[in-house]
């Protein structure tokens, strides 16, 4: 089936189609720029971490340098050797030497340190700060000739390197004669990452795994401790960067592994901070985008309105003349040319509505004429049955039976040849319905009924003859076809929405089709050829109340037909 668009749909159709494959090609662009941006600020971000790391690793190098120096320094050998051949002056002399170099190597460095040079054989400790103290379990614990951290719960945690002489007594420090630790202080590391932070937009602090992260103060210590978390989970290479996801936020993470401390170093930074040029270029273009779209679209919606409405409304009343509503009007001003013709067409249907109605309303004065004249008209072969009946009952001697048909047949026949009003109540029309019911049943004998109308509705106002031609096609069509005995129910019902009268049978029933077709036939307009039956019934039903009234056709839960009489009050 062909798509037919109407003119907005169109010029909808064509402003998408412009746009989309400038909106395709910036976006592409945009995205290049984004990666080629990520990849220069990684990049430049690797070299910024690698130098700072490669100055820290000098720094440390010249303190682990500076173990081997005091290693090799006269007076030590000379300390060892006055333990039995000097006076204790000398040793303290010699001692306060030692100090004294200690401290000219230690401020050789920038970073605050501490040189300590244990004598397991003397029990005693030298340091440049004259803090040392000889504790043979801190040196079997904490004995190592690699950097190590200590953290501390108090005061400042540091890294530490020890160097044993001779290396030969390393696995006994008690076998040593003389070991050098190398300490410097965290707020050392401390320092260099609030300088490496002043000279970044990044967060710079250092890892390990499993132990608390290094950093300056000013950092954000949560977003910081979450980063670490995720961390944890990766396998880092001795450098590189990765994309992390924190508090709905994507950060750009660089890292260098410090090759003497086994430290990270790593510096994260917003991406939406690195990238907010490109995103504020982005939605400026976005905005213009979406500006040139509103405005097509306020554009195409006053054609709409001035041009694709006024067309809608009008073929809405062509289709509604067709369709045989001819009190279609046209209840639109568009303020423009089609005023004109909306008026022309109001006028159109007018003279349209009243030549039918007036054809209409001729064909049902007619229609009514000739119900009553069949009303008049008493049925021969009918009255021949009935009077049939009577003569057999009362030859036979059933004088009850033949008094009941003469009874019914005379209330029925005074009922159906009253002309003077077309409208009657419910409650006298059932009453001639179980007239005529009394009747057939005494001539068929193999069926009941069953009749059950509320008493709010007995004194409704009803088209004569409204329900008996539907109970005797019921009869005749319905159950005088079986040969199992029939069962017709009458039954009303009265809601807010209307009144229904169902009538239903257990005859031979009806297939979809053909219920189907029947109810079309009732709702055809008069032809000349039409009979009288359902069809007047349904068409009075419409002229005497509304459009929703008249009869339905169905499948009847007792096998057969039901029908539906409805209409409003």
């Amino acid at each position: 089936m062909r798509l037919k668009l109407n003119i907005f749909k169109k010029i909808m159709v064509f402003i998408i189609v412009l746009l989309i494959p400038i909106v395709i090609l910036y976006s592409y662009s945009n995205q290049v720029s984004v990666t080629v941006v990520e990849d220069e600020i990684q990049n430049s971000n690797l070299n910024r971490l690698s130098f700072f790391t490669s100055q820290m690793d000098n720094v440390v190098n010249q303190l682990s340098i500076t173990s081997i120096i005091v290693s090799k320094d006269q007076s030590i050998k000379e300390l060892l050797d006055s333990t039995n051949q000097k006076s204790t002056f000398e040793q303290l002399r010699l001692q306060e030497s030692i100090v004294g170099k200690l401290n000219l190597l230690s401020a050789t460095s920038s970073w605050s340190n501490r040189l300590t040079i244990y004598f397991p054989k003397m029990k005693q400790a030298v340091s440049n700060d004259y803090n040392g103290v000889y504790d043979p379990d801190f040196l079997r614990k904490n004995l190592k000739t690699y950097w190590e951290y200590h953290p501390q719960d108090s005061g400042d945690s540091y890294f530490a390197k020890f160097m044993v002489s001779p290396l030969i007594s390393y696995k006994d420090p008690e076998d040593a004669d003389a070991i050098i630790e190398v300490r410097f202080f965290q707020q050392n590391l401390i320092n260099m990452l609030s300088d490496f932070e002043q000279v970044g937009k990044g967060t710079p602090f250092l890892y390990y795994p499993g132990v608390e992260p290094i950093m300056n103060t000013v950092s954000d210590s949560t977003l910081v401790r979450e980063l670490v978390a995720h961390l944890d989970n990766e396998h880092l290479e001795p450098l590189g960067h990765l994309i992390v996801e924190l508090n709905h936020e994507k950060y750009l993470v660089d890292y260098v592994k410090s090759k003497n401390l086994g430290f990270y170093l790593v510096d994260f930074v917003p991406l939406q901070q690195i990238l907010s040029p490109i995103v504020k270029s982005r939605n400026l273009f976005y905005f213009s985008i979406g500006l040139l779209l509103i405005m097509s679209i306020v554009v195409a919606l006053l054609l709409y309105k001035q041009v694709q409405i006024p067309i809608k409304w009008l073929l809405r009343g062509v289709h509604g003349i067709r369709s045989g509503q001819y009190a279609m009007r046209l209840h639109y001003n568009p303020n423009n040319e089609f005023d004109y013709l909306f008026l022309r067409f109001n006028e159109m249907a007018g003279q349209i509505q009243e030549l039918v109605e007036k054809v209409y309303m001729e064909n049902i004065r007619f229609r009514e004429a000739k119900l009553k004249h069949l009303q008049s008209q008493i049925n021969p072969h009918f009255l021949y049955n009935c009077l049939f009946f009577i003569k057999n009952m009362i030859a036979v001697g059933d004088k009850q039976a033949a008094t009941a048909m003469v009874l019914n047949l005379g209330d029925y026949y005074r009922y159906i040849t009253k002309l003077e009003n077309t409208m009657t109540t419910l409650e006298d029309e059932m009453k001639m319905v179980q007239n005529y019911l009394n009747i057939q049943n005494l001539r068929i004998e193999r069926f009941h009924y069953e009749i059950d109308i509320p008493e709010s509705m007995a004194q409704l106002e009803i088209p004569r003859l409204m329900i008996q031609p539907i109970v005797e096609n019921a009869i005749v069509h319905g159950i005088g076809k079986v040969e199992h005995y029939g069962i017709i129910t009458i039954e009303g019902r009265r809601s807010e929405t209307g009144n229904r009268i169902i009538i239903d049978d257990n005859g031979s029933g009806m297939s979809d089709e053909r219920l189907t077709e029947l109810q079309q036939r009732v709702a055809l307009p008069m032809e000349e050829e039409m009979s009288c039956g359902l069809w007047n019934v349904h068409q009075r039903l419409l002229y005497q109340f509304n459009k929703s009234s008249g009869l339905v056709f169905s499948h009847s839960p007792q096998g057969g037909i039901r029908v539906e009489i409805r209409w409003e009050d």
